[in-house]
């Protein structure tokens, strides 16, 4: 080999040694090409690189899979203690239902009609006033309708009751009332009875074995405690109102209208005229239902009558009684009405029987 030739490759060979070791710096500056050879230091790095940039992935999705199992443990842990609640509901409900269902209220029969049965009851009370039961007038006509013994006080108070009890309303409307509202701060139980005939009881009654009694007086009156003015009361019946009676007076009214006619008395055209146009001579009374308070000729409210007469009533007067041997009298209530409502009729009548003169 030439000696020229032979410095020249060792030049060489020298140089790519040099280049060979730069290239195999990390300076990011130069890249080194991969090498054809599987088992080089490149491939190596390659593979490692590539393994270690799915890492995160893969613990990402473990903990995924981790997090979705701890979820499906507290999701099902949940569910077990819903369900584990709800079956408690049930059972504590099943308890009530049996529990109340097994002790039926005890029973009570009314000792003024053992045809009424009674139980014990409660209701939630406030601190609001309570609006209790008033009696109503088919209430007082019971009462009164009974041959029972009971004081004169009572017997006359409920007869006063019922002669006031509102049995004729006004038909007017109201505005601008504003009723006042009570706000309840609390609520307890508190005791009531409740009787089949749908009337409750919160107060003033008695139990006595299986017997209630409604009041004090009841109860006494059925031990035998009456009071010094106890009296037997009679079965009071034909319970009439103010139109009723009136009824009845305008009856006497035509015999003594018509007994004034027959009389032999010098009397104007125009009073005359006034005193046969009261009489319906077919049916022997006076021809307006509210004569002589209002005249035929004029429609009136029987509401109105209130304003006319100095005896109205708004309610009931029983017209007879039966006592023990049943016969059947006019009560005292009703003849004292009857008579002041016919004085008072008469006096009208003479009234204007002088102003047509």
């Amino acid at each position: 080999m030439n000696i020229r030739k032979f410095w020249r490759l060792s030049c060489l060979t020298v140089a790519s040694l040099f280049w060979a070791s730069c290239g195999s710096d990390s300076n990011p500056q130069f890249p080194v090409g991969q090498s054809a050879n599987p088992d080089s230091s490149a491939d190596a790095f390659g593979d490692s690189s590539s393994s270690d940039a799915a890492l995160p992935e893969e613990s990402s999705s473990s903990l995924a899979e981790e997090n979705t199992s701890s979820s499906d443990v507290g999701v099902s842990s949940s569910s077990e203690a819903a369900m584990s609640s709800s079956s408690v509901e049930s059972s504590s409900s099943a308890d009530v239902t049996e529990s109340s269902s097994s002790s039926e209220p005890v029973k009570y029969l009314m000792a003024r009609d053992t045809s009424v049965t009674c139980v014990e009851g409660s209701y939630k009370r406030s601190n609001c006033p309570e609006t209790t039961h008033s009696p109503t007038c088919d209430d007082y006509k019971k009462y009164l309708g009974k041959d029972t013994s009971l004081s004169q006080k009572i017997l006359t108070e409920w007869e006063d009751k019922l002669q006031s009890c509102g049995s004729i309303q006004e038909m007017a409307p109201v505005y601008g009332i504003v009723s006042p509202v009570c706000y309840p701060t609390s609520y307890y139980d508190a005791p009531m009875i409740v009787c089949s005939d749908t009337r409750t009881y919160r107060n003033g009654y008695k139990i006595e074995g299986n017997l209630f009694y409604t009041s004090d007086e009841e109860y006494d009156i059925a031990h035998g405690i009456y009071p010094e003015d106890w009296v037997k009361s009679c079965k009071q019946d034909g319970f009439a109102l103010f139109p009723d009676i009136l009824a009845d007076v305008q009856k006497k009214l035509y015999e003594v209208v018509s007994g004034k006619l027959l009389e032999d008395v010098v009397r104007s055209e125009s009073e005359q005229k006034y005193l046969n146009g009261l009489l319906d001579h077919e049916n022997k009374t006076l021809k307006g239902l509210y004569e002589p308070y209002f005249s035929a000729d004029i429609e009136a409210d029987v509401f109105l009558l209130k304003d006319k007469s100095k005896n109205w009533f708004n309610g009931f007067i029983a017209k007879t009684k039966a006592c023990a041997d049943g016969t059947p009298e006019i009560t005292k209530r009703y003849q004292d009405m009857y008579d002041a409502i016919l004085a008072e009729c008469l006096e009208i009548i003479e009234k204007k029987s002088k102003a047509a003169e």
